[in-house]
């Protein structure tokens, strides 16, 4: 993996951080949280394997920059909605610190998408499963991590698809191109990083971790 620093690191491999004999006890810890997890997205019909291959990790790679992911999701809403593109690239992290208007109406439920498992999924600290399901899904978080985690805003984790992530970044890809969108620009590159992780979690059945 490349020395260069990233705002947002991707991994393809096990939701685990550590294996049975590296340290017992924390393993456990997440043995439990992930079967936990495993059992709420099965009620809501995701079924997939979480406990399987402690620790092993096969890809990595990284987002330059949290704006490009931001804006690649400008980009899908703008060019779905019909509306110019041409301001998204040239323009800077709002002043006032408030979203786009066009992502928040697709955020609030106001507004559908057919990219919801690259607009309606968590930044960061989210995950791609390799399983095929229409929406993305969010479970509340571990009340205890919560709880540690002061800085938390969000006391949610979200779940996309990869199989279904595959399908969005596909289609943008063509659509990007034809806006004219450079493929030298953040949002190009960002949509690239994304794709090669989704391949790589669908092909080894494992999912994305975001962070």
């Amino acid at each position: 993996m490349s020395d260069r620093t990233t705002e947002l690191d991707l991994v393809v491999g096990s939701m685990f951080t550590t294996r049975p004999e590296e340290d017992r006890e924390l393993y456990e810890d997440e043995r439990e949280w992930l079967s936990d997890i495993q059992d709420l997205l099965r009620e809501e019909g995701i079924d997939v394997d979480l406990l399987s291959r402690p620790g092993v990790e096969l890809w990595e790679g990284g987002i330059d920059r949290f704006m490009d992911l931001y804006q690649l999701r400008q980009l899908a809403a703008y060019i779905e909605k019909g509306r110019d593109v041409k301001d998204v690239l040239s323009a800077n992290v709002p002043d006032d610190g408030e979203p786009d208007p066009v992502l928040v109406a697709i955020w609030d439920g106001e507004e559908t998408t057919r990219f919801p498992h690259l607009i309606n999924h968590q930044a960061d600290g989210g995950y791609y499963l390799p399983v095929d399901f229409a929406e993305p899904i969010w479970l509340e978080a571990d009340e205890e991590v919560a709880e540690d985690d002061e800085d938390a805003e969000d006391p949610y984790i979200s779940f996309g698809s990869s199989v279904g992530l595959q399908r969005e970044l596909a289609e943008l890809s063509g659509l990007l191109q034809q806006a004219g969108v450079p493929a030298s620009s953040g949002p190009m590159r960002c949509l690239k990083v994304l794709r090669e992780a989704v391949d790589q979690s669908i092909a080894n059945d494992l999912p994305v971790i975001v962070w």
